[in-house]
């Protein structure tokens, strides 16, 4: 439960910060693009995405 309770933390963390750019598709598109990695690497890889603005992986598909 611990990596869906980083997974959860950091969707709160991207809505605050995004606001309505937020994107749930992008978001979860990127989490999955990771497969299985240590929560440090996920959690900067969202840290990552909220700096690129909420895009997500596959921008061609928002």
């Amino acid at each position: 439960y611990l990596g869906e309770a980083t997974i959860l933390a950091a969707r709160e963390k991207a809505e605050k910060a995004l606001g309505p750019k937020f994107n749930l598709r992008a978001f979860h598109d990127t989490v999955l693009e990771l497969g299985s990695v240590p929560m440090p690497v996920l959690t900067a890889r969202i840290d990552r995405f909220i700096a690129e603005g909420g895009k997500g992986p596959y921008p061609d598909l928002e």
